[in-house]
This record gives structure tokens, sequence and C-alpha cells, in this order.
């Protein structure tokens, strides 16, 4: 349960605190400084700035140091108006130079990680009157400093175990008038960390930031009591206004920790004692990390709640962060413009988990494209005005005209309003995904995937489309030793997303690029995305040797570490080194990483060594949706089509040992079911194979076609078939690979139409799967039969005993309404559980090859066989041991020599 986190206003007035009745915000003609000294003279003993290295701060010292610092930069010439850099490195010293800057002039923030470069441009676009550095400290900045003939102050720590500053500034002219600041002159102005090439200037006034944490203290109920954790960097907006303004203007402290990057819970928690803190999830996540080992972790601190923003929190992060330190996880929303805009509440204020909260009464709106309101439920722009919002863009007139309408300000974020008064952000609308005409919201895919168990962190991002324009991309980071692949996450948003909103891309990585306040960079992970596909492109354009020579090493890494071999060479077999299906999905992972293309499960049937995957990723950019593989594409021979079904793993050696016992001049293309890559499966065989006709045309337009196809994949082979006759096209081969039969037998299909007009819809499925298992049973021997009493208990697994295809459900139901018509062709039907015979009817004759092995393992055992009918019927050399068929009743009967140690004829059973 959680904590109470709700104070009574009696007490609340007994320390001291502001409540709404008498909040900040009406107080529009203080200052920044005013505010800070009349909680100095009210508690002047009162902890300010609270820190595991210096000595704490009362609000008598700090009200000291503001103005004995003031008066330095009055004596040096710098008055109220004066745009003071402040570059210092993130601790107390650079929180307090920033206040007392803010107090005197104006303060200008810049980020002590800054190039050389970086900080050229923003000297040259703030127009500074000086720039307070750590004496002795940023040679770089006090070079360029000087060539732009900007003042540089020096700072200087007093020492003794004390938090202050001393300031040396070189005169700039007579000494400044004293003068306390206009409260709607900007207190400090934020160069925004954004995209674009020169960052926009947001001056925030001193009316401003008084209205920003009054309205934090009403709805947080914040005074002198509370104390405030400042982790978040001062030199950005959520840093300086939320963690360090706010605490100091409620009358609260600001307790800084030794280092912000190094999470220390008994330091943060325990000795600190803060009552709040505020951040992103990824500081919520490391805090996690940390807090999950640690006994006790809830009665070791002080916290009355948390608050987050930022970036979407994922529920699982908040709900086991809230479960551990038994205080609420409170979601809000602001920007840089304007503030804190929405906020959930600490209960029994209004909270509702996965919103934003609510804004401020009448500071929000969401319009459509017109700029017209729009109801409750629908996503258009936020737009928002108040007394927290700035006045507007320095030095950009034409942005502030853009983003100005009729006293609304355009927040460029895409959000909606339910019928509570909620707020919920679904993403910037630069970064909405434009889909062939189709708006996709980032947020929505990721909130999506984040519902994946095995998925810590997700983000979705625009990647180019030769078609669309533009198409879905994800990255993930997974949990900690979780497995998942790009496959089975596609799969799992079928039930989450309409199809077009689905990731054609999904990239498993370390860590998601973020800023400090942990957004995620979607740009930079297009950018990414984009450079390495250019890699490719380059590589397959203009493989030079050492391109060549850099990926076969890379590759090799990979697969020594998968292998736990040292001795493993690039002309090495993967499968003969030791590889299996397992290590084949977790090896294409990482070669996808590495190479940025979504690589095919069967590409390792295709190029089994490392020098033969690295020409093939050099020589094309993977294969089109709908091929697994294209095998031996320089053959001679006309290409054979195999249709796989969704539960052969062609990414182990069961389907290689067929593949390769094909001569080298027969292309085979393997043609994957719908569903494998995550897409949506259609609802019919029929339309399954309207689908992958338009994938054999695009591979040889003429024909004449050979196809094949193993059991659901039998079926859609057998469609497309029809398909290519009724449009002229010459098929000179069809061949059947043990599909069910229950669709050609009259009087299964009369069983199966009566459960069809009579029974619920789960019934269907449950018939033909009995039929199914009937059916094999029948062609067992007494001695299989008692060996497989499971069919007929209903077990769920397979029959070698392992768990059926995550497709099976739903190609089930599929195939139970699927009856083939009669195709006026010669059929081929390889049967290994499934009678053949039945099949007589389908075709123009049929012939009939019996396969060793069950229904799941026949390809591998009865590779030879399948290999050596497929290259007699093909015409090719080498066909010793061919079986020999003989007609009989107007069905072929196939005779097997040396297979099974003499000749067993086929029967109709």
């Amino acid at each position: 349960m959680l904590r109470e986190t709700e104070r009574s206003a009696d007490m609340g007035r007994a320390a001291g605190a502001l409540f709404p009745g008498d909040r900040l915000e009406p107080a529009a003609h203080l200052t920044l400084g005013q505010a800070i000294g009349r909680h100095a003279a009210r508690f002047p003993h009162q902890p300010a700035i609270v820190t595991p290295v210096f000595a704490t701060l009362t609000y008598h010292d700090l009200q000291c140091q503001l103005t004995r610092l003031r008066r330095h930069l009055r004596q040096a010439g710098f008055d109220r108006s004066a745009r003071v850099g402040v570059l210092m490195p993130t601790g107390p010293e650079a929180v307090l130079a920033l206040v007392a800057v803010a107090c005197s002039c104006v303060a200008v923030p810049l980020d002590p990680r800054l190039t050389p470069a970086e900080i050229d441009q923003r000297l040259g676009l703030l127009r500074l009157s000086a720039l307070l550095l750590p004496r002795g400290g940023m040679a770089a900045a006090r070079r360029i400093a000087a060539r732009r003939t900007i003042a540089v102050i020096d700072a200087e720590p007093i020492g003794q175990g004390r938090l202050g500053l001393d300031i040396a500034a070189p005169a700039s002219g007579p000494p400044a008038i004293e003068a306390e600041p206009d409260p709607s002159a900007p207190a400090f102005i934020l160069p925004t960390s954004g995209t674009t090439a020169q960052p926009k200037l947001i001056p925030f006034s001193h009316a401003n930031m008084l209205a920003a944490a009054a309205r934090l203290q009403a709805w947080f109920g914040l005074g002198p009591g509370d104390r405030c954790l400042s982790a978040s960097p001062p030199y950005y907006s959520h840093g300086l206004k939320v963690t360090v303004f706010t605490p100091l203007l409620t009358g609260g402290s600001i307790a800084i920790p030794t280092n912000a990057a190094a999470i220390d819970l008994s330091e943060w928690f325990e000795a600190l004692r803060p009552t709040w803190y505020s951040a992103g999830p990824t500081l919520h996540h490391a805090v996690l990390d940390k807090a999950r080992p640690t006994a006790d972790v809830a009665a070791r601190h002080a916290l009355r709640f948390i608050i987050s923003g930022g970036a979407p929190l994922p529920p699982a992060l908040r709900e086991e962060l809230q479960a551990i330190l038994r205080v609420p996880v409170l979601e809000h929303y602001g920007s840089s413009e304007a503030a804190q805009i929405a906020a959930n509440l600490p209960r029994p204020g209004p909270n509702k988990p996965g919103t934003c909260g609510r804004p401020w009464p009448g500071t929000v709106r969401v319009v459509d494209d017109a700029g017209c309101p729009l109801p409750h439920g629908r996503q258009g722009e936020i737009q928002v005005r108040g007394p927290t919002v700035m006045a507007g863009y320095l030095g950009n007139p034409e942005l502030n005209q853009r983003v100005w309408v009729d006293g609304w300000l355009r927040t460029g974020d895409l959000g909606s309003l339910d019928r509570d008064g909620f707020l919920t952000l679904h993403g910037r609308l630069t970064d909405a995904i434009n889909r062939g005409g189709e708006k996709v919201s980032p947020v929505e895919v990721d909130a999506a995937l984040l519902r994946h168990p095995a998925v810590a962190q997700a983000a979705a991002f625009a990647v180019p489309h030769p078609r669309y324009g533009e198409d879905v991309a994800a990255a993930v980071v997974l949990r900690s030793g979780a497995s998942v692949t790009p496959a089975d996450l596609r799969r799992f948003l079928r039930d989450c997303l309409t199809p077009f909103k689905i990731p054609r891309h999904i990239l498993v990585q370390d860590h998601l690029p973020t800023g400090l306040t942990g957004k995620v960079q979607r740009r930079q992970l297009t950018s990414s995305f984009v450079a390495r596909a250019n890699r490719i492109d380059c590589l397959r354009t203009s493989p030079s040797d050492e391109a060549i020579h850099t990926l076969h090493l890379e590759l090799l890494a990979i697969w020594r570490r998968l292998l736990k071999s040292e001795n493993v060479t690039i002309d090495d077999d993967f499968f003969e080194s030791g590889g299996d299906s397992l290590l084949v999905t977790e090896m294409l992972l990482e070669v996808e990483r590495l190479v940025g293309l979504a690589l095919p499960a069967g590409l390792l049937l295709q190029a089994g060594t490392i020098r033969c995957l690295a020409q093939r990723i050099a020589t094309q950019a993977g294969v089109p949706l709908g091929v697994c593989a294209d095998l031996h594409r320089d053959g001679s021979q006309r290409p054979l089509f195999f249709f796989l079904a969704d539960d052969l793993d062609v990414s182990s050696p069961l389907l290689s040992k067929f593949v390769r016992l094909l001569p080298p001049d027969q292309p085979i293309v393997l043609i994957e079911p719908h569903g494998s890559r995550g897409e949506p499966v259609p609802a019919s065989i029929e339309q399954m194979a309207m689908d992958r006709l338009q994938v054999v045309l695009d591979r040889d337009p003429e024909g004449p076609y050979r196809i094949m196809g193993f059991c659901k994949g039998a079926l859609v082979a057998f469609e497309v078939a029809h398909r290519l006759t009724r449009a002229g096209k010459s098929v000179e081969f069809m061949g059947l690979v043990d599909p069910p039969t229950i669709g050609a037998r009259p009087s299964m299909w009369l069983a199966l139409s009566l459960v069809r007009r009579l029974g619920p819809p789960a019934g269907l499925a449950w018939t033909y799967q009995q039929l199914s298992r009937y059916e094999r049973l029948r062609k067992m021997s007494w001695k299989q039969n008692l060996s497989r009493t499971k069919f007929l208990l209903g077990n769920k697994m397979g029959y070698r005993g392992r768990e059926l295809s995550p497709l099976y459900n739903l190609y089930t139901p599929i195939m139970a309404n699927y009856r083939p018509r009669h195709l006026d062709l010669p059929l081929v039907f390889y049967s290994s559980e499934f009678r053949g015979s039945k099949w007589r009817r389908l075709g123009r004759d049929l012939t009939v090859v019996e396969l060793p092995g069950d229904h799941n393992s026949c390809i591998a055992i009865g590779a030879e066989v399948l290999a050596r009918d497929v290259r007699q019927r093909f015409g090719h050399a080498d066909v010793s041991g061919a079986p020999v068929r003989r007609t009989l009743q107007g069905c072929d009967v196939e005779l097997d020599h040396g297979l099974h140690g003499g000749e067993h004829p086929r029967r109709d059973r």
C-alpha cells in the first residue's frame, strides 16, 4: 500500500508553507531574488542547499551569497539586463552560480559537455555580456570568449568546507545602477538542445518562474518541510525550473548528490533525506535497479512522491517502482516554453496512470489542423496559454508568428483530452510517421511493444520507403535475461496494432539514444538506420577488398563467440561447426544489428560460411517480403518455388539437407508462410495464394513454373498453380509434400460442413484437428498407433513432443474452411503421414512418393528420396538409385529400392 501523501492545510501552514489560497502566482510583482529573500527573512536557519560535500547552506547564508555576488556584478558594470553565460561543471557551485546570476542579471545556462565548436556557435548566437567560468578551467571556452571579445568572470569556491563562490569580474565600464530586475524580464534564457542547426532561445521571466513554482506547490503541497533531490542537470529546463528554483521559491531545500551519474541510494535517500524527486524514465530505471537488491529500502527513505516526465513512463516501471519504494510515481507534462502544463496528483487528488494528468484550468486545448478545438478522445496538437508561458522566442519573429495563434502557443505535441479532463500525450507532430498517407504515432507503437514481457524499452521511428515515403521501424532494449526475435514481436503486435502500424524493421539494441532528460532521440535512430543502410548500399555497389575483409573479421568474432571456438574460420560451415537453430536466431540478430538489415532466417541455407554470408550481404540488401531465401539464383534451370509451412524451421539443418542435395544449377525460391515476419495472416488459403502469386510472378514473369509446398504451404502452392493456369501460364511441376487430405475427402468435408453450420466457431478448428489425427492414425501400423496414443489424449504437443508453431491456431480454422478444387495438372504427392491417394480426384493424374519419417521430419529424413525424385523429374544428372514407379488403377505407386532394405509398394488403405 502506498504511503499517505497528502498533508492537512493546518500542518502545512504551521510549517510556513504557501497554499493555493496564498500561492505565489498572483504575486507577479516579485522577482526571484525577492521571493528567496522573503523566505530568508522568515526562516533564516531553514536549510536551502544540502550536499554531502559542504556544510548545509541555510537561507540566511544563501541570501548573503546572493547579495555579495550581485554587488560584485554591479561594481563590474553588469546591470540587471546583462546576459551572463554560466559554464560550470555540474555540481552545487554551478547551481549557486545560476541562482545568483538569475537573481541579479539574466542567466544563460550552458552545458559543460559542449564541444568547442558548439560553444563557439552558442556564444555567437547568445550575444553575451560575460561568461562565468571556473577559475583556471575551460581553456577552450576562454579562447573563444577572447576571440569574440566577451568578458570572462572567474568563479572560485570559498573553501573551508562551505558552499560559496568568490568571483572576479573585470570592469566592463562604470559601476551599474543597483536596480531590481523587472518581473516581466527574463531571469534566464534557455538555448534549446533540439535537433535543428540553430538552437531556439527561450526567455523565462521572473513572473513565469514564480507562476510555475506556485503551480507545482499547489499541485503537490510543497513547503519548507520538503526537500527535492536535484539529480537533473541544472543547465536544462527541467533541472533548473523544477529541481532548483521550485524548491527555493516554495521555501523548501535542494539536495545535490555528489555525483548524479553514479546512483548511491544510501547517500541519495538516507543521507540527503529528500521528500521528492523529479526525473525521466532513464533515471527511474537506474534507481529501480539499485533498489531491487536493497533490503528494506522502503523504510530507509523519506520520499512522499516521485515525479516522472520528459518521456513516456512504461507502466511496468511505474508499478514496480511504486511497489518497492511504496510511494506514488506521478507522471506530468511540461515544456521548456511553458514549464509544467499538466500533472497527476497524489491521492486523493486527480490521478489517472498512463496519462499526463489534468492541466491547470483554462490553459490547454487540443486542436485540429485548422485550429478548431477537438472533442474528447480526438488527437490533435496541444496548445497552451497562461502565466507560465514564455513571451516568445528571442530574435526569431518568423517563428513566433508561426507558433502563436490568438494568444495560444503551439507546442508541436500531439495529444488528446478524455472526458475526465486528463491529457494523454501521443508524441511530436514532427515525429509522426506518414506511411503512404496513414499517420502513425510512434508513442502508440512504443506502448504496444512495452506490453511484451521481454521488452524493457522501445522507440518507434520513421525510415525511408520507396513506395510509401516513410515506413515504421522500432528499436527495443530487452529485459535482462530475456530473449525474443523481431518476428516474435511482430506477431505479438498483431493483436495490439492495425497492420500498417506494425514496424517492418525491429532492431534489438543494448540501449536507446536519449537526451539528459530521458527523451529518446528518434531522429538519431532514423539517422543511424539510414547510415547503416547506406553502408550496405556502398558495400553492395562497390564492395572493396578492405570492406569485405572488415566484414569478415566482424562476422568471425560473432561466430567464434556463439560457437565457443577460436578455431572457426571464414570457410567453416556454421552447422558443421556446432551451430543449431537457436544459435542461428541469435547469430542473425547480432548480424542484423551489425549491418542494419533485416535478414531472413533462411539466409544460412544459401550462405553457410562467413565468406558466403559476407558476399550475400555485399550483393543484396535483403529479400522481399514473402521470400525466405532465393538460392542458386544464377542457375540455368527454371526456379523451383517451394512454399514453406508455418512450423518448418527454415534456419535448421532439416531443410538445408534437402536444399543441398539439389544441383547448383537449380534455383530454389523458399516462400515463407504468412505471419512469419509478424504481418497479418489472410483469412483464407485463396487470399494467401493471391498474395504469394505476385511473389512468384515478380521472380519469374513467364514460366513455365515448378511449384512445390509442404503441409499448409502445399495448399497455398496448389491454389497458386490454379491461378497461374487460369491466367494461361504453364505449370510443369506441382509437388505436394504431405499436406492434409481432409478437404480432399468428401465424407470429411461433409462433417466439417455440419460443424460449420451447427457448432460453435471454435468447434470447427477442434473437429479439423481430430480428423487430421484420425487420418494419420489410419495410415500408421498398429505398433505406431500404440506408441502415439497422445493424439487420442488430446495432447497439445506435436507428435515429436515439441510445442506447435505460434501460428498453428491461426492456420487451423483457415485450413478447415479450404476445399481444394480440381486442377488439370499431374500431381506428385510426397506422403509421410497423410494418404496421398485421396488427392487423385484433384489432378489429371497422381503420383504418390512415400517419404520415411513422420510429418515433421519427413523433409530431413526423406531428403534423399525427395531430392532424388525432383532431380529426376527436372532432368538433372546423377539420378542413381532413383525410385521406380508404376501405375496401378489410375494411381501411381512408388517402389523405393535401397532405402528400406527392400521393395515396398505404396498401397491404398
